[in-house]
């Protein structure tokens, strides 16, 4: 017997991550987090299967959090990340013990199970493990600030901050002024850590070369890094655990990120996107990895999809860029990337990839993760597909064929759901551009009736949507609403110039390619015109403002940690100075009148239009203030709105958020639509 989804729903869900081979190839371990109800709140462990199949064991305790596993290369030990207790402090401990717990350390445990051992003592936690090729030491990144200032009976004193920089916040994060990512390493058997990296910039994504004597990382050290951030590649020399020779292989010219060693260690894979102008555009690139700022060959130029998962999904904040993985032979890199609504792994050559490489998943999913086993063997990839959340499946690549499922957490769950897939359509946008559309509908849907349609606008605006799995779309269609998402021009997955078409010129032909979608969907003929509702987050939220601002066509509006104000935006948002360089290629000061004519708020006059206004309040992307103007002057002209606040939450509140805040957000969503369409 079948049903229909709910809001409650969410808390069912099991969503895995970070599946990574045992070094035999013959074990798989994962994180699964899952939503205490009873509590409200997020847990997650580490899982075990075999790479062959069978049923999961649980790794690490039900009554801790783990994350981040990472198998030595001799097969001996799991480390992970964990914030359990630790063994407890002596009276003579110093302020940075005192001030490591509680926080995010590395933990190791024997691989077989057994008892976990604390290895780091970080006074602001470490992440991010990665085991020596020997398995003697585990290089990790870690964050270097002053600690808090506390009175004498130790309770913190009130913080005062001295900014002298522009990018001093960071939205999820907080206040990142005086903090500063490096690297470490520290000996498998314990000790004291060693930072390798320090100086007033951050450093991240590190890798070890095939033979343990270098690491490669990435790092924004131009004199503008705080103000126009650009990650170069760099190597580091490792010899008896000390660093040594230092460097430069990048230019400045792309912003890098996710750097890989080739089998011989000669070359560094890499994605990057052009410093400016990127639009979000990611593509490969290797490097000789002896030289000093040598040319970076480009494998992927002609190809239209960006590196990384820039699907969207509510079951994830996380829009990861793993590494490319080489072949055994150097000659095939396998990346993850963007593509037409679907997010794949795709076999890039390394004499460069044409328009179009093969790819070793179907077209219809969103791939969210890879990794690649120690002998190259073998991929394990993290899939979801829009009517369920991801599990994992294993690829051969030495003997090609069909996907392997290896896990099923979810399937008691959804196979008592009646979801709908959703039917992909094209339609011609504005000036004739060929545009991609999903029609999600009703699980009862007869075409003889009429339906409320409900637009759904995704953020970015350089992301996608496509084939995701997006609960919230679900619960919409469940109770009997069409759902109709679009990729309209500066959505990503379509080449860099179809990104771009937006820089700059936000608002003047992506409405009309949301609107020509919104057509072609009433000319199917099942649709209540008088009966249309638009909604969207961000970017999504900007756009949803403008079009009840300079229309009445649709009957209710939300509008989610939207943006409405382009001047205030750029000095109230954690990166609104990029956005005005980057984008409009100016600032409210040179040209007020430019902001000012690209702003939903100045037009707030003509919005007549039902509105739910939801943002959080600790939003530092898009600001709270953005939502308070649009409110207020809305509430003191009498119009129809309502303003919903998520104390504590911030911009990634629908997928990554509080649960409890989660839910509340479907309620509303739910309950205006049901209020007014």
């Amino acid at each position: 017997m079948t049903r229909t989804i709910t809001i409650e729903d969410l808390y069912q869900f099991k969503i895995l991550s970070r599946p990574r081979m045992s070094p035999d190839g013959q074990r798989v371990a994962f994180v699964v987090t899952t939503i205490d109800e009873r509590n409200h709140a997020y847990r997650t462990a580490i899982w075990v299967i075999l790479a062959r199949g069978g049923e999961a064991s649980r790794f690490t305790s039900a009554s801790t959090n783990a994350h981040s596993p990472a198998w030595s290369p001799d097969r001996r030990f799991l480390a992970f990340v964990s914030d359990r207790e630790g063994e407890p402090l002596d009276k003579d401990a110093t302020r940075e013990q005192k001030a490591s717990k509680g926080k995010s350390q590395i933990w190791l445990m024997p691989a077989d199970g057994g008892e976990a051992r604390q290895l780091t003592t970080m006074p602001h936690g470490a992440s991010h493990p990665q085991w020596s090729p020997d398995s003697s030491r585990i290089l990790f990144e870690a964050t270097v600030a002053p600690l808090d200032e506390e009175s004498a009976d130790g309770k913190p004193l009130p913080k005062v901050r001295v900014i002298d920089r522009l990018f001093y916040r960071l939205d999820g994060v907080g206040f990142i002024h005086d903090r500063r990512h490096h690297l470490f390493l520290i000996d498998a058997a314990g000790g004291d850590a060693r930072q390798l990296t320090g100086g007033d910039w951050d450093d991240r994504d590190a890798s070890w070369s095939p033979d343990g004597s270098r690491i490669a990382f990435v790092s924004s050290r131009g004199e503008d890094r705080w103000s126009l951030p650009c990650f170069d590649i760099y190597t580091l020399g490792i010899d008896n655990g000390q660093p040594t020779a230092l460097r430069h292989l990048t230019n400045g010219t792309l912003s890098c990120a996710s750097p890989s060693w080739s089998p011989d260690g000669q070359t560094i894979a890499f994605t990057g996107a052009l410093r400016l102008r990127s639009v979000s555009h990611n593509e490969v690139y290797t490097i000789d990895a002896n030289a000093q700022q040598s040319a970076v060959r480009a494998l992927s130029h002609e190809f239209e999809g960006s590196c990384g998962d820039w699907t969207n999904s509510d079951t994830t904040d996380e829009q990861l860029m793993p590494p490319p993985a080489w072949s055994r032979d150097g000659k095939t890199l396998y990346v993850l990337a963007s593509q037409r609504g679907a997010s794949r792994v795709y076999a890039i050559s390394t004499g460069g990839s044409g328009k179009q490489p093969p790819t070793l998943t179907p077209g219809g999913v969103d791939a969210l993760d890879f990794s690649l086993d120690q002998s190259r063997s073998t991929l394990l990839i993290l899939i979801e597909d829009p009517t369920r959340v991801a599990e994992i499946f294993a690829c051969s690549l030495t003997t090609p064929g069909a996907l392997r499922r290896l896990t099923s957490f979810n399937d008691d769950l959804f196979n008592e759901l009646q979801l709908t897939a959703p039917e992909h359509i094209t339609y011609a946008g504005a000036d004739g551009w060929p545009m991609d559309g999903w029609i999600l509908k009703p699980p009862d849907f007869d075409p003889a009736r009429k339906y409320p349609l409900i637009v759904e606008i995704h953020g970015g605006p350089n992301t996608q949507y496509g084939y995701g799995f997006i609960h919230e779309m679900h619960l919409l269609a469940a109770n009997g609403y069409v759902v109709l998402y679009t990729n309209p021009r500066g959505s990503i997955g379509y080449g860099h110039d179809f990104a771009l078409a937006v820089r700059g010129a936000w608002a003047e032909k992506d409405p009309d390619d949301i609107l020509a979608g919104v057509d072609a969907v009433i000319q199917r003929g099942y649709i209540d015109e008088q009966r249309l509702g638009v909604m969207g987050g961000s970017y999504g939220g900007f756009m949803t403002n403008w079009l009840i601002s300079h229309s009445t066509r649709f009957k209710a509006a939300i509008t989610d940690r939207s943006v409405t104000d382009r001047s205030s935006f750029f000095g109230s948002s954690d990166i609104g100075w990029k956005f005005a360089v980057d984008d409009l290629e100016s600032t409210p000061y040179e040209e007020p009148e430019r902001h000012r004519q690209m702003s939903p708020i100045t037009y707030v006059r003509d919005i007549h239009t039902p509105l739910l206004i939801i943002h959080s309040e600790s939003d530092l992307r898009c600001n709270i203030e953005q939502a308070e103007q649009l409110f207020a002057a809305l509430k003191y002209m009498g119009r129809e709105v309502l303003f919903v606040r998520f104390e504590g939450q911030s911009h990634g509140l629908s997928r990554s958020g509080h649960p409890h805040s989660r839910l509340e957000r479907l309620r509303h969503i739910k309950s205006w639509f049901e209020k007014h369409l």
